[in-house]
């Protein structure tokens, strides 16, 4: 005689329990539940947001880098083109880089600071015609428009003295360091500091950025500072062609012209620019 298979019986309260499952799972989520997807959501998102954000201030940062290296690459051919004589970096009467320097114009001019032809001008144009190896990639406002030029050239390679100002009619810049650092004319002449350590283009501060001249004076005052835009760092290049991001120590906003030194971690990031500029 044939038996019937046995079941298996659910009990009743597992039975329960998969009834009230399928019920919720028929109803919805609870308002609580549907709060704590959204939190987790949020929070994700968040993280996501900021991971971008740090990629996309990495990648600034390192064409940041590679337009000050084709700065300076342009700036050696010069000095090949011309028995290793350095491009000029000039400034006329009234505030202008002289149209005999690296790079004309002002962008604190309101008819030159978005004008590309001031780049044109110069005399390193025509070893590079990108217009945006002059310009940090990072977002920064000069009176509210971003100005065709961020970069700045260490006014110790070849400024003007006394004789050029006579010859050319630009200003005399070699007081700025004295008598013992005079402008270096030949790349012969960068022994101290060496060209490794010799500073050539910076990225300059949105409040001190104006003619193609940065000067470092050897004193506790920034006369031209830095800029801070790639997370408290700025791009710099040098005399062998390299180029670095430097940290700083103190500096945390774009400062002003002429901003006093504050704090002990100022007083470093100073000194090591002086040091790039005249081993003292």
């Amino acid at each position: 005689m044939l038996q019937e298979p046995k079941m298996n019986r659910m009990s009743g309260s597992r039975l329960g329990s998969l009834r009230r499952s399928v019920r919720r799972w028929r109803e919805g989520f609870t308002l609580i539940e549907l709060l704590v997807v959204i939190a987790i959501i949020a929070i994700l998102a968040a993280l996501l947001l900021l991971a971008l954000a740090k990629a996309k201030a990495k990648a600034q940062s390192i064409q940041c880098l590679n337009n000050m290296k084709q700065l300076d690459v342009c700036w050696v051919m010069y000095a090949g083109d011309y028995n290793e004589r350095l491009v000029p970096n000039w400034i006329a009467p009234g505030g202008d880089s002289s149209p005999y320097a690296w790079v004309a114009g002002d962008v604190t001019v309101s008819t030159e600071e978005t004008n590309p032809l001031y780049l044109q001008e110069g005399k390193l144009f025509p070893y590079n015609t990108s217009f945006g190896i002059y310009k940090c990639p990072t977002p920064a406002l000069l009176k509210g428009v971003s100005p065709v030029r961020t970069v700045s050239l260490n006014g110790r390679m070849a400024g003007a003295d006394a004789a050029a100002a006579a010859a050319y009619d630009v200003d005399d810049t070699s007081s700025i360091l004295g008598p013992d650092y005079p402008p270096f004319k030949k790349t012969t002449q960068i022994l101290q500091p060496t060209p490794s350590s010799a500073l050539t283009f910076l990225d300059e501060s949105i409040n001190t950025i104006d003619d193609g001249f940065f000067a470092v004076r050897l004193t506790s005052i920034w006369q031209n500072s830095p800029t801070v835009r790639h997370n408290l760092g700025a791009s710099l290049s040098f005399a062998d062609g390299h180029s670095e991001r430097w940290g700083w120590r103190g500096l945390t906003t774009d400062q002003d012209l002429n901003a006093p030194v504050v704090g002990t971690g100022q007083a470093i990031d100073l000194q090591r620019l002086q040091n790039s500029v005249a081993v003292q």
